[in-house]
């Protein structure tokens, strides 16, 4: 009768046991194991021996789990979803395209209207329209050749000291940002 409610509590026992748990207890089975093994090679016995050869056997235990998983790992920027920085600088970029279309057609430059020139949301959808209509400038940043990209970079350096950043609705710090990208990929270009 004893010996039947010992098994149903093993039963119980080990039927309830979680996933984690049963993972746990096959690992001390095998760092148990491996610690044996490893005590019967050595001449050190007893519990420092065991205590050693357990502590040991923690890395070998890990790397053949590890192992048995078969992962690959694989970096990390691989799996992220490469955007182009121009992405995130939409009304900045169409400044900036603004300011190129400005230097290099005079012909297009847009008039100011009025003794205190126009608001900054009428400014800004004549200037997208305007650069709609020239598409000198791709929205991508990888699609703009390094002689052009160059130019861009330093007409922002050059507008930047005038002070013209602050006309529109690009806010002087997305334009500086925008200005550290553009250079960062010049340099990136280079390297």
């Amino acid at each position: 009768m004893f010996r039947l409610i010992f098994v149903m509590m093993m039963a119980i026992g080990l039927a309830g046991c979680t996933q984690a748990q049963r993972f746990a207890l096959a690992k001390n089975a095998e760092l148990d194991e491996c610690a044996m093994k490893r005590m019967a090679e050595s001449k050190i016995n007893g519990q420092h021996g065991y205590l050693q050869a357990h502590h040991e056997c923690h890395q070998i235990v890990n790397f053949r789990k590890f192992q048995e998983m078969r992962l690959e790992r694989q970096p990390q920027y691989v799996k992220q979803d490469l955007k182009d920085p121009l992405d995130e600088y939409g009304i900045c970029w169409e400044f900036v395209k603004g300011l190129y279309i400005d230097e290099r057609y005079p012909e297009m430059k847009m008039p100011k209207k009025g003794p205190w020139g126009r608001l900054p949301v009428e400014g800004q959808k004549e200037l997208e329209e305007r650069n709609a209509k020239l598409k000198v400038l791709p929205d991508r940043l990888k699609e703009i050749s390094n002689a052009k990209l160059i130019e861009i970079y330093e007409l922002m350096a050059v507008k930047t000291t005038m002070g013209h950043a602050n006309d529109t609705l690009c806010k002087s710090t997305r334009y500086h940002e925008l200005e550290s990208v553009i250079g960062l990929e010049l340099k990136r270009r280079r390297g």
